[in-house]
């Protein structure tokens, strides 16, 4: 596992090896001795061939069309291999389950957005008891949140990760007259196994939802390995 402090990093970055290109490399090798051996074990040239021989051209012609087509084959075989491996991860959220107009806030202090309706969450790294997503592997990960005003007439709201403000959203509205407004943001983080990220509602002011405009997602764009 490595650090969360990005200061403390020592090691370059680079993208996880998956298990299975190793032995696809060694096929690919083995593949090309087959190819040596084949036009090495190729009669030996005659001005005329017999009725059991090839032209010698006619057998190496044969030769890389037969190797084009393996290769096809492999590469349809590491495509699949490298989908299957890497992990999935992807979530989003809501304020409400139901309809109903709800307004969170104002607090008197900052507060955990906690989104109770969970309209997607693979790979379970979202936790809708406490609002708090926390990385299963070290990678990419993209975020969005949306807040819309609520009856305190200011939205103040930012995206954590593990305390720190990351990416945030501020907007004004005039719930008296019946103007709402709405604001979003979206960051992409470096995250590594184990950290949290949240949405905090900063103190004295309110976001309201209806099961569909306060809403908070993310998802893995691709692992990452610092070892």
């Amino acid at each position: 596992m490595r650090s969360s402090q990005t200061s403390q990093q020592t090691s370059p970055t680079r993208f996880v090896e998956s298990p299975a290109m190793e032995s696809v490399l060694a096929v690919v090798v083995l593949l090309c001795c087959c190819v040596v051996e084949t036009q090495t074990e190729s009669e030996p040239i005659s001005p005329t061939p017999g009725p059991n021989q090839v032209p010698i051209s006619t057998s190496f012609s044969a030769v890389p069309s037969e190797v084009d087509r393996l290769l096809r084959e492999l590469t349809a075989r590491v495509e699949k291999l490298e989908s299957e491996g890497k992990p999935k991860v992807a979530f989003s959220t809501s304020l409400r389950v139901n309809d109903e107009h709800y307004h969170l806030g104002p607090f008197d202090e900052n507060t955990t957005v906690v989104y109770k309706k969970v309209i997607t969450n693979i790979g379970e790294a979202y936790n809708p008891d406490t609002g708090v997503f926390t990385a299963p592997v070290g990678g990419a990960y993209y975020f969005t949140f949306t807040c819309n005003v609520g009856n305190s007439g200011k939205a103040n709201a930012a995206l954590l990760k593990n305390g720190v403000n990351m990416a945030a959203v501020y907007e004004t509205a005039n719930p008296k007259f019946g103007v709402y407004h709405g604001g979003a943001n979206g960051v992409t983080l470096d995250l590594v196994e184990g950290d949290k990220v949240y949405v905090v509602l900063w103190s004295g002011s309110s976001i309201f939802d209806n099961s569909r405009i306060s809403m908070f997602s993310g998802y893995l764009l691709f692992p990452i390995d610092t070892k």
